[in-house]
């Protein structure tokens, strides 16, 4: 789904942001785009008011308490910045970065609040792989979006959430509408597959669109 944007938008961090959702959803045109985003990327996101890290690290710290050593994965870890907020609030979370981008992955990993972060890592390969690892506390922010990966990608995360485990996910609040994930969390709850702990619906996440947020405990057997 295209994105209108403005004469406003044309140029620096807003571009980047705006640029970001006409992605065609392909592996070389996302890796291309990010190489060369990866240096400025903190700061046009922050000066573009990026929330979503900091919901999706409460949400983590919500389920978790002061000492807990749990493993998390931050999927689409990017340069790491929900890595870095929920490491000041629970430093002893141990937390696994994935990203698609190195150059992403790069920079999160100079930070020592990831035990590893790894690029080159595809969501829906890595979770469909027969001996793909499950996390008590899977995070993922700004990955399910227009451009890069759909709603096949919310059972993804599922799968590699170890039961009885917690999901914190953002999705960009247009693309949700678009693809009815909120039906489909829904119709998770309802099938007794997922409890749903949190839902916040077109919450602040960029000055150029709201997004949907869950977090969601994920059934015990």
């Amino acid at each position: 789904m295209s994105q209108p944007t403005n004469d406003a938008r044309t140029t620096g961090a807003a571009a980047q942001a705006d640029g970001a959702l006409q992605l065609d959803g392909e592996r070389d045109s996302i890796t291309a785009y990010y190489r060369d985003w990866a240096a400025s990327y903190d700061q046009d996101m922050l000066e573009e008011g990026y929330a979503g890290p900091f919901i999706i690290a409460g949400l983590a710290a919500m389920i978790t308490d002061a000492g807990s050593s749990i493993q998390a994965i931050d999927v689409g870890c990017g340069t790491g910045l929900v890595g870095r907020l929920l490491h000041q609030r629970r430093p002893a979370v141990r937390i696994l970065g994935v990203d698609l981008s190195e150059e992403m992955a790069e920079i999160a990993a100079r930070d020592d609040s990831y035990v590893s972060s790894l690029g080159g890592v595809d969501l829906l390969e890595y979770a469909a792989a027969e001996d793909a690892p499950t996390f008590p506390l899977v995070l993922c922010c700004g990955t399910l979006t227009h451009g890069h990966v759909g709603v096949e990608g919310l059972d993804a995360l599922l799968r590699i959430t170890s039961a009885g485990g917690h999901l914190a996910v953002s999705v960009r609040h247009s693309h949700s509408v678009e693809h009815g994930y909120r039906d489909k969390v829904a119709a998770l709850a309802a099938a007794g597959a997922v409890d749903v702990v949190s839902e916040l619906i077109n919450a602040p996440y960029l000055d150029n669109g709201g997004a949907d947020y869950w977090l969601l405990r994920k059934a015990a057997g």
